[in-house]
């Protein structure tokens, strides 16, 4: 397998032996994003609604940047989320159907994944080299803000 680190647009470098990695990034930022899909069409305070739309965009723009990164290398971008994400979304719309407060069960609900995908990309960034740390650092830095957003008003702390 060539391992060249072709450029990309913005002087992002990823290399072919990072398409692995970086798919399974952009498959759990998919499951995520279909998380806050289902949180958005149920959730029914405005500010929260606008909240969850914010990172929906952020989350798009995090997905397509990794799909882009991937792709410039002549690699196959993830287009889909996992089973385990299907799940948990479908996990998370029951158990919020049946709460007595719907929205906070499903800020919860965000809160749990968010950490999930929070450590995810952590764990990317501790074993990447110069290069994608760059890229990936880009990404991290767009969690750490919609991490901060859901636990503030799950009033939780990163776990």
């Amino acid at each position: 397998m060539d391992t060249a680190t072709p450029k990309v647009s913005g002087g992002d470098l990823v290399s072919h032996a990072r398409v692995p990695r970086y798919n399974a990034l952009i498959r759990s930022g998919i499951d995520d994003r279909e998380l806050y899909r289902r949180a958005l069409a149920q959730v029914r305070e405005p500010g929260l609604q606008a909240l969850l739309m914010e990172n929906l965009h952020t989350l798009d723009q995090l997905i397509g940047d990794l799909q882009a990164q991937v792709h410039a290398t002549g690699g196959t971008p993830a287009r889909h989320g996992t089973l385990a994400g299907a799940v948990r979304s479908a996990l998370a719309e029951l158990s919020a159907g049946m709460s007595s407060n719907r929205d906070a069960a499903w800020v919860h609900s965000l809160a749990r994944n968010e950490c999930v995908l929070l450590r995810r990309f952590e764990e990317q960034m501790a074993r990447a080299s110069d290069e994608s740390a760059r890229v990936l650092g880009v990404q991290l830095s767009r969690l750490h803000g919609i991490h901060r957003d859901i636990h503030c008003l799950a009033g939780t702390t990163h776990g």
